[in-house]
């Protein structure tokens, strides 16, 4: 197809650097692109970004995001302390200066000391450029994280991506499997997976059967969390503590129905969801070996009966040691003698 550009509405013009399609159009979103205009356009006068979010429809979040990805590259650099505005832009460098720039090379995310995430990296959209020059399956990995989270991706995901790629040395097939689980559960953030992934490589799960086995079982996990949340008809998700809980019934092999028992009994004892009080019933009876209503109820009247034997028992031998009277024999003999 072929295209004819109307050069018509040409009466004002401003430039766009040439990096901007060389290097950094296959990386930025939108969104970024949209605020890289709007600055270039008003690059003689100082803007904020609630003068942007207003004239692109866009949240200040997204403008601000978008500004310190632009601010990353040889291209602009923020305003000086002096300037009133405190997130305004309004230095663009020239073209040469962008040619003559020479990009860092990607290798440089990974320091001497032990990174725990991506949020430790300093990278660049360059540095990230030139990586993805380098190697093509980098290029692939993004372009296949993109399709899974249903949007372009940002600065900070194209970072994290590239960390675990290269930090952690993970294949790409493995954390595009990892997306792909959190996406399924609606958590289609590369944050999310960075994270959980992360949890995984540290237990020296670095296979791909390994991985799919981790997600087998947290799986099963979310399944079980889900049900005892709906048992204790909890309104919102269990926080890590409560997930504790939940997951030591789940190794003690708990029946469903016994902590449905064990949580109206905390409600008639404590008229609230305690989960500290309603353990300390489920472990008592998992040391007993209860597993239906009926052993319980059985071993609750078992006990009842055992404790009122006790307590007879225990007033009994009371009574029999209550000490006697000095005058008792006195007593006895004028009363069996009272005829005399």
């Amino acid at each position: 197809m072929e295209l004819f550009l109307n050069a018509n509405g040409w009466g004002m013009m401003f430039g766009v650097p040439s990096a901007v399609v060389d290097k950094y159009l296959k990386l930025a979103t939108p969104s970024q692109l949209k605020v890289l205009l709007y600055l270039l356009r008003h690059q003689c006068t100082s803007v904020n970004t609630e003068d942007i979010s207003k004239a692109l429809s866009i949240n200040e979040e997204l403008i601000e995001e978008a500004v310190m990805f632009w601010e990353q590259t040889e291209l602009f650099s923020s305003v000086s302390e002096n300037a009133p505005a405190e997130h305004s832009v309004n230095d663009t460098r020239s073209e040469n200066a962008v040619s003559d720039a020479k990009p860092a090379e990607a290798e440089k995310i990974i320091p001497a000391a032990a990174q725990r995430s991506s949020g430790e990296v300093t990278l660049t959209p360059s540095e990230i450029a030139s990586e993805l020059n380098r190697n093509p399956g980098m290029m692939e990995l993004f372009r296949m994280a993109e399709q899974l989270i249903g949007e372009p991706l940002t600065h900070m995901q194209q970072r994290s991506l590239l960390w675990q790629y290269q930090y952690l040395q993970v294949p790409c097939d493995i954390i595009l499997t990892v997306l792909s689980y959190c996406r399924s559960m609606d958590k289609s953030s590369v944050q999310y997976e960075e994270k959980m992934l992360y949890s995984w490589w540290n237990k020296g799960l670095c296979t791909m059967q390994q991985i799919n086995d981790a997600i087998v079982k947290d799986t099963e996990s979310r399944s079980y969390h889900g049900m005892i949340a709906r048992i204790l008809d909890m309104k919102r998700p269990p926080t890590p503590k409560q997930r504790e809980f939940f997951d030591s019934w789940q190794t003690l092999n708990v029946p469903t129905d016994l902590i449905r028992y064990a949580y109206e009994k905390t409600i008639e004892q404590t008229d609230k969801l305690s989960l500290p009080y309603m353990n300390k019933i489920i472990t008592e009876w998992s040391k007993a070996g209860y597993r239906t209503r009926e052993e319980v109820d059985m071993g609750d009247k078992l006990e009842k009966n055992s404790a009122a034997i006790k307590n007879q028992k225990t007033r009994s031998r009371k009574k029999s040691e209550i000490p006697e009277s000095p005058m008792a024999d006195a007593y006895r003999s004028l009363v069996y003698n009272i005829d005399e």
